[in-house]
């Protein structure tokens, strides 16, 4: 399954093959989770443990938000 990938305010952790806007693409495996492609995505450490992420209703277009942190 090939899936379109946005990082929103992740600009310097875009995996590579990732455009200047943080769109990129991946192909999964059939019956891949939302959790294999965050895998896939390998962010740094403190940067995949807590995210925000939003899925079309096709399932082919997954949007990657960080941790949102302030006081």
């Amino acid at each position: 399954m090939k899936v379109t990938v946005k990082l929103i305010a992740m600009d310097p952790f875009a995996p590579p093959g990732f455009d200047g806007n943080g769109v990129g693409a991946f192909t999964l495996a059939d019956g891949s989770s939302l959790e294999d492609l965050i895998t896939q995505l390998k962010l740094p450490d403190g940067i995949g443990e807590a995210y925000m992420t939003m899925l079309n209703e096709e399932g082919d277009e997954v949007t990657v938000f960080p941790a949102i942190k302030g006081g």
